[in-house]
């Protein structure tokens, strides 16, 4: 028989479809740092946050310490005001304005010592979260780099079959390799070649023979077949656009429509 026109694309197809399953590969293989991505932003927000407390807490407590510098600058005036007191009730007055005073500044440096705690407290767990942020950062570093390594090989396993295919394409006609790889560009599962094979179903008539595209699963019609049987012209599949060649074994049909 005859060499059909689809003959010599067959082996490009297997070529280009182990080139596309390896391209796949490697695009896939750094979604595989989102896991440790994750974990390295999460613990940079853990350590932003508790920065961010720690820097509010000392805002609160410098200003508290304004504030009992403040007293202090008060009870120091009246003090000054009571000497120049005359009359007894006049300095009584000024003695418990500054009672008054020294009870606020008293409450102010409670408060000011609580603040000076909770930053020892939030210091210390600043000290775990820079430790969980850097674990983070090598776990990161070591996956990014296992990866890279990963991508790299199998980008050379890409660049070794590209250049067995440019050899096999040099000697496959210019026009049909045209048509070829305007088809292939066109499809995102790196399948320009269809096969197409008999496969045989029991009905009421006895035994009945269909004729499949493998790609798509479409019914073809006895004249498709006996086209492809001749093998003059290249035949597309009217479904998937792919180019159509007969496959000795049969195939597994899929759930479609009888042949037009």
């Amino acid at each position: 028989m005859a060499p059909r026109k689809t003959d010599s694309l067959i082996p490009l197809q297997e070529l280009d479809l182990q080139i596309h399953l390896l391209r796949v590969q490697a695009s896939e293989k750094p979604r595989q740092l989102a896991d440790v991505e994750g974990k390295l932003a999460h613990a940079r927000k853990n350590l932003e946050a508790v920065q961010a407390e720690i820097k509010a807490l000392k805002l609160e407590g410098a200003k508290r310490e304004l504030t009992v510098k403040e007293f202090d600058d008060k009870v120091a005036k009246i003090t000054t005001q009571s000497m120049t007191a005359r009359k007894n009730d006049e300095y009584q007055a000024f003695q418990k304005e500054i009672s008054g005073l020294m009870a606020d500044k008293t409450r102010v440096e409670d408060g000011l010592l609580d603040i000076m705690m909770q930053v020892e407290e939030k210091m210390k767990l600043e000290k775990l979260r820079q430790e969980e942020q850097k674990q983070a950062e090598a776990g990161h570093a070591a996956e990014k780099k296992r990866i890279e390594a990963e991508v790299a090989t199998v980008n050379r396993e890409i660049e070794g079959v590209l250049s067995t295919r440019a050899a096999l394409q040099a000697g496959i006609e210019k026009e049909i390799l045209r048509v070829y790889e305007r088809v292939l560009v066109a499809k995102d599962d790196g399948l320009a070649l269809s096969p197409v094979a008999k496969y045989e179903m029991i009905e009421d008539v006895g035994k009945v023979i269909y004729w499949q595209c493998g790609g798509c699963g479409v019914g073809l019609n006895m004249q498709d077949v006996n086209l492809l049987m001749m093998g003059k012209e290249i035949q597309f599949c009217r479904t998937c656009s792919r180019i159509m060649y007969l496959k000795q074994e049969p195939l597994v049909p899929k759930d479609v429509p009888k042949p037009l």
